[in-house]
């Protein structure tokens, strides 16, 4: 506060005390001196009167220095007095002048808290005139509604009681003030000392306020918000979102600032220090990265943060975090769904072309050639053979992929030779043997010998199989599921190609055949005419 009382009490109280000078001591003593004599005198003029002629002397000299004395200590003191007076005067003008100017409230109260004296400053702290000040009871700028410190009586018997108090001026606005008091530096007076805070007290109260809801905010948003040293690169704060999303606690962070490092996932976490550090120069982190939860589980995240500098300092990295597994797993579903898109548009696109070739030449070689040509496209196979049938129950080996045994071309086996050939002939199934050597009804024959892998599709054109196709490789495990899938769908258009190049060449059997006979027939005519 503004102004002391106790710095007044102790300017002043010099001023009101008198000390006596050690002549004064000096004149007392002789004045009971010559007392003493004057006694002694008498006793002698009574007993021995021989000796007044000796003392009669020493008492006048005796009275007469006692006066000089008691004349010089008069003015002594009057001198003393007119210093104490001027003094006092100049005390009483500083101290006056401090209450007229100080910035500060001083009002003067008696027992039953009437003003008796105030200030300017007191006018204009609680505005309003001094004659609706000076002669009324201070409660009247009390509040009586919620402060226990409701009236004057209130405010404690302490000898100095400070506080904030809130108080309701003239023109019936709020305020704020610190008071101090000081009861009874004179008997029945008490000093009230009033400095306004009310602009203080409101703007601590709107932070206060912002903080609040600035804490509000941060401990119900979904998303980690952090703050981080630079130079050490801990936590120096984060929310509640923190525990929801990591499954630690706030407070483990308290106990070890860098325990998020350990969350980060092993693959991502030189990445992520890395580009941290850089963010003080850079000016911006931004990054997805995966983090292992309390539980075990790993997820990702999607942190974002930068800088806060102070005279070209930076003195924080302050960022989010939220959890984007829900979205990354998403983005990956779409992806796949496009890989699956695209494959299939390019397995489409593939069979279009397959049944175009298939269908553009007639010729048996040509056909078959084409099939083994689009099935090496689209399935990984390191032999693939062609099997017609012949007399239901026996296999022709029309063509061979690679040609590397062209003896086998035209190579007959019968069916019953191998269980997979009759139940691909008689059930019309498709066969996928993914390790051969596991397979009790596997039989190694030739053509179909030193695999490991089979598959095994029919060719069938108009509810007839007219054929197998045959595909192997060289170690187990090499053909899927999805390979099959593709195998059966080429195998379709090949089977109409095949029976179409068939009906083809036996038209152009029965059209050379027709023509011998009717070249035949000419001749037979000529002769006979």
């Amino acid at each position: 506060m503004g102004i002391q009382l106790s710095e007044l009490d102790n300017g002043l109280r010099p001023l009101l005390q008198f000390r006596s000078p050690r002549h004064e001591y000096l004149c007392l003593g002789s004045f009971l001196w010559s007392l003493a004599l004057l006694f002694l005198s008498l006793l002698a003029n009574r007993y021995f009167p021989h000796l007044n002629v000796m003392l009669l002397p020493t008492i006048g000299a005796t009275f007469v220095l006692t006066i000089c004395l008691a004349i010089r200590s008069i003015l002594i003191f009057r001198e003393q007095s007119r210093g104490a007076d001027v003094e006092f005067r100049k005390a009483e003008r500083e101290h006056f002048s401090i209450f007229q100017n100080v910035l500060d409230a001083i009002l003067i109260l008696d027992d039953d808290g009437c003003c008796l004296d105030a200030n300017p400053a007191a006018i204009e702290i609680l505005r309003c005139e001094r004659r609706d000040l000076v002669g009324n009871a201070i409660d009247r700028f009390l509040p009586s509604d919620d402060s226990p410190q409701a009236s004057w009586k209130s405010l404690g018997g302490a000898p100095l009681r400070p506080g904030l108090q809130r108080m309701v001026a003239g023109d019936r606005t709020q305020l704020f003030v610190n008071f101090r008091t000081a009861r009874h530096y004179l008997p029945g007076r008490h000093v009230l000392i009033l400095c306004d805070v009310t602009e203080r007290t409101n703007v601590e109260a709107l932070l206060r306020e912002s903080k609040e809801r600035l804490q509000h905010m941060a401990d119900n948003i979904l998303e980690i918000f952090w703050v981080m040293d630079p130079g050490t690169q801990e936590l120096a704060y984060v929310n509640r979102a923190y525990a929801t999303i990591t499954g630690y606690s706030v407070e483990s962070l308290r106990t070890n600032p860098s325990l998020y490092r350990e969350l980060i996932h092993p693959e991502d976490r030189v990445r992520v220090i890395s580009r941290l550090t850089e963010t003080v120069v850079v000016g911006s982190f931004d990054e997805e990265f995966r983090f292992t939860r309390a539980d075990g589980t790993v997820r990702w995240i999607w942190a974002k943060g930068f800088p806060v500098r102070s005279d070209a300092k930076t003195q924080w990295l302050v960022g989010t975090a939220q959890d984007i597994t829900s979205r990354k797993h998403a983005e990956m579903r779409i992806a796949e769904q496009l890989d699956a898109v695209e494959a299939a548009r390019a397995e489409a696109e593939g069979l279009r072309k397959a049944t175009l070739a298939l269908s553009q030449n007639l010729a048996m070689d040509s056909v078959l050639d084409t099939l083994l040509l689009y099935i090496s496209e689209l399935i990984p196979f390191d032999r693939a053979t062609v099997l017609f049938v012949e007399d239901e129950i026996e296999l022709m080996v029309a063509r061979e992929w690679p040609r590397s045994m062209p003896e086998r071309m035209g190579l007959t086996l019968k069916a019953s030779e191998s269980d997979l050939l009759q139940r691909l002939l008689f059930e019309k199934q498709a066969v996928l043997l993914a390790d051969t050597s596991k397979h009790n009804e596997w039989r190694d024959i030739v053509p179909l010998d030193r695999v490991q892998s089979w598959m095994g599709v029919p060719l069938i054109a108009g509810g007839s199989v007219l054929g197998i196709l045959s595909l192997g490789a060289g170690l187990p495990s090499a053909f899927t599921v999805e390979h099959l899938r593709l195998a059966k769908s080429l195998s379709i258009p090949a089977a109409v190609a095949i029976q179409n190049a068939r009906i083809h060449e036996r038209a152009a059997i029965y059209a050379a055949e027709f023509e011998t006979r009717l070249k035949a027939r000419h001749v037979e005519r000529d002769l006979t005419d």
